[in-house]
């Protein structure tokens, strides 16, 4: 059975005596959501904190609000289970709500939170494993050391992006509040991620991320797909994030999204692609091409139960399911 390592556990109730906490004792402190993964990551030993600064009980973290002209505001401690329950963003921003549902099971909706859901760390087969299996090995570039199992001679590490809400989050153009004892400031959710396997999360050091930004309700439709070997519990080999909206005559889309997932170190845009669907009616052969692009840009490698040229398909697959679908909810 494996156990906890030992550390102390606190519990502040406001952002200002979380930070402080969090200034104190890093970078061995490490903050807590809801669990779901930093507490089997210590388990394994990947991380061993000397100070758990659990958000539990800060109650300005939690809730949903809309307002208009403002957009909707989401806490970074609100629950994954609410956000699938909410019928407002289920109505206007479909792709969270779809990907809040992909999380996990119902327990760990219950349990999980929008906000440690965008700071969830990348995954990698040699990485998510006991301290036991990994010592037989040479240590791996994430774990500190100068080796990557996946990619022969890598000079970076692979470890692949797989959290569900933030395809979802960069297709609506949501932000994220982040705050520290320095003061606060707003990003928008694609550039919270590095792009590094290592090192995925580009908060500065003392940083609590704290809400979550969308903007009004427009005419835009949204989804988010995930393909995975169960349909519970498994993060997925391929997520597909896609938005259309409409101009303001209503007679054209001049707003595509495509957001890639856990086929690389963060989410990825398909630039390209957005571009071509970019007042173009979604119609078999657009539908088609565009699909082609987002494979195209598409490079998974070998760090998941799953190899890279099936999953690289996947991806063309789902893109050209999510606009199919867009284009029927949004008939022009």
């Amino acid at each position: 059975m494996m156990r906890l390592p030992k550390f102390v556990y606190l519990s502040p109730t406001t952002i200002e005596e979380a930070c402080r906490a969090l200034d104190q004792y890093s970078p061995e402190g490490r903050l807590m959501a809801g669990g779901t993964d930093l507490l089997v990551s210590a388990k394994l030993r990947n991380v061993q904190p000397t100070h758990i600064i659990s958000l539990k009980r800060i109650n300005e973290l939690k809730g949903i609000i809309y307002e208009e002209g403002e957009g909707l505001k989401v806490g970074a401690m609100t629950s994954l289970r609410q956000i699938r329950q909410d019928p407002f963003i289920a109505k206007h921003y479909g792709a969270l709500s779809q990907a809040a549902a992909a999380v996990g099971t119902p327990q760990i909706q219950r349990m999980g939170t929008l906000g440690g859901n965008l700071c969830l760390n990348t995954r990698c087969y040699f990485y998510n494993q006991s301290s036991s299996w990994r010592k037989h090995r040479p240590v791996c570039l994430k774990m500190g050391g100068d080796v990557c199992h996946v990619v022969s001679k890598g000079k970076k590490c692979y470890a692949v992006f797989s959290a569900d809400t933030p395809p979802a989050l960069i297709a609506l153009n949501a932000r994220v509040k982040l705050v520290s004892m320095k003061g606060a400031r707003s990003i928008s959710v694609k550039d919270l991620y590095t792009g590094d396997g290592k090192e995925p999360i580009a908060l500065h050091p003392g940083e609590i991320l704290t809400e979550i930004q969308l903007p009004p309700v427009t005419q835009q439709v949204s989804i988010y797909l995930k393909y995975r070997i169960r349909k519970a519990i498994d993060f997925p080999l391929v997520g597909v994030a896609a938005q259309i909206g409409l101009n303001g005559r209503g007679d054209k889309y001049d707003e595509a999204k495509i957001i890639l997932n856990a086929v690389g170190p963060a989410p990825i845009e398909v630039s390209e692609a957005e571009t071509y669907l970019k007042n173009s009616l979604l119609n078999h052969e657009v539908i088609g091409k565009a699909a082609e692009m987002a494979a195209h840009v598409a490079h998974p490698v070998a760090n998941v139960d799953s190899t890279p040229t099936y999953r690289r398909k996947m991806v063309g697959i789902l893109t050209r399911k999510a606009l199919g679908e867009l284009a029927k909810g949004m008939i022009l």
